[in-house]
């Protein structure tokens, strides 16, 4: 498969560059409330251009000097947050228990393939966007170039390594008031290929895949979450998206996704999911009576079925104010000028990834075959079938204790040449000095339900 040479967007040869469905309407455009939140902020670097397969990255920043004011945050009782707020997820996954050892996914970058990432706190520090590229249809416009139109991405990547300016895991327990994801101090490279309707141009989710493995030795990414789902008539094994995500795997990348929000009256998990190289994650509903899988949560068809389940109902996370998350559910998903709240497995996928990183920070030496095995040989089992639960609950504290097994995938592989041609391809890329100023064929991402529910 060849992609086209227009700039900020990756079109299969042929295309109309239309994507050929989507959540809404084509055509919206990304409107920055400048007051809406305290928290809001703009970056200022906006965009250079990577011809793929150059010797290096060439990047330019704006004259846009707008600065971020952080607010102080009223103490609150742990007691008095919901049990999906990220304060107690990283207790039910045992993250704290790492970050009191000083492991929070220090060194460790993780690829956001998704809708961009809002330039909200939680994601400001200077060293947490380490690259952003936009090969989304919006790439273009300077308006909507990198930034998170939808909300879906900055969702995800608050829930992976978001934290607040100012919080310090080691003393997060005592401040139940802090935002801090999973591992706080991973890097995000944001992969631009969603737009503000979560549309993704034909080819645009393999381009990012191979921009990722082009990429992840000079940006030292390890992971990548990728919670998108697409159905396919075909194996896997002839399957474009799955040959994509297999090559980030055989270049020493895990590789994160969604297991899908179909129920258990699934016919088997979407595309990457469907996969076996790949880690697979469902959602777990974490109540106060205990936690079960989700019942929107995919089953698999008995062959293939999720590796294991995070949590991912009523997860509350970073808001990107202004998208389309923010204005069309605001109803449901609003709880504060800094989170909002969504349910599904992408969110257990982005868990999932945050519990890699760490565990990659504490053992840089093991193999991502070494990754999943750790993390699904050392879950909480659930009271559900593994065709739906995988193995069952992720506990990264457990993982990290484990030894290393001797592990090697040995699936049959896809076999599909869907590799970006050598003609270059024209994209929009930005390398923070500082963040805060200094759905191809039927796919949709895997747990935007903004509602909190199902």
């Amino acid at each position: 498969m060849n992609f086209g040479t227009q700039p900020a967007t990756v079109l299969a040869r042929g295309s109309t560059g239309q994507p050929s469905s989507s959540w809404g309407s084509s055509g919206a455009r990304l409107t920055v409330p400048r007051t809406d939140s305290p928290k809001w902020g703009r970056f200022g670097p906006l965009a250079a251009v990577l011809a793929l397969g150059a010797a290096g990255f060439f990047a330019f920043s704006s004259s846009d000097t707008d600065t971020f004011e952080p607010v102080t945050e009223p103490a609150v009782n742990a007691a008095d947050l919901p049990l999906g707020s990220m304060f107690h997820v990283v207790d039910q996954i045992g993250a704290r228990a790492l970050w009191a050892q000083g492991i929070t996914g220090a060194g460790v970058n993780v690829a956001v393939i998704d809708t961009g990432i809002a330039p909200v706190d939680g994601l400001l520090d200077s060293d947490k966007v380490v690259a952003a590229v936009d090969l989304s249809s919006e790439g273009a416009d300077q308006a909507t170039a990198f930034v998170d139109a939808n909300g879906h991405g900055t969702h995800l990547a608050g829930i992976i390594a978001g934290r607040e300016t100012g919080a310090d895991p080691a003393l997060a327990e005592q401040h139940p008031e802090w935002f801090l994801g999973v591992a706080p101090d991973a890097g995000i490279v944001s992969v631009k290929v969603g737009d503000r309707n979560g549309d993704v141009l034909p080819g645009g989710l393999v381009a990012g895949v191979d921009w990722v493995v082009d990429n992840s030795a000079a940006l030292d990414i390890r992971v990548i979450n990728l919670a998108v789902g697409t159905p396919s008539n075909l194996p896997y094994e002839n399957d474009p998206l799955a040959a994509a995500v297999e090559r980030a795997w055989d270049a020493g990348i895990v590789v994160v996704t969604a297991a899908g929000n179909d129920g258990a009256d699934a016919n088997g998990l979407l595309t990457p999911a469907n996969d076996p190289y790949v880690i697979a994650v469902a959602g777990a509903d974490v109540s106060e009576s205990g936690i079960n899988v989700a019942d929107w949560s995919s089953s698999g068809d008995g062959v293939r079925n999720p590796d294991l389940s995070a949590p991912g109902a009523h997860i509350e996370s970073l808001r990107a104010p202004g998208s389309d998350a923010d204005v069309n559910h605001a109803d449901t998903g609003y709880v504060d000028a800094e989170t909002f709240r969504g349910s599904g497995s992408s969110q257990a996928a982005a868990i999932v990834a945050g519990s890699a990183a760490l565990l990659l920070d504490a053992r840089p030496d093991l193999t991502n075959d070494q990754v999943k095995a750790i993390l699904t040989d050392t879950t909480t089992p659930l009271a559900a079938e593994s065709q739906v639960a995988g193995s069952g609950l992720v506990d990264v504290a457990a993982a990290n204790s484990a030894a290393a097994p001797v592990a090697t995938q040995t699936f049959s592989e896809a076999a599909v040449d869907t590799s970006v041609s050598q003609e270059p391809l024209t994209a929009y890329i930005w390398f923070p000095e500082a963040w805060s100023g200094a759905s191809w064929s039927g796919a949709s991402w895997s747990g935007a339900s903004w509602s909190g529910a199902s």
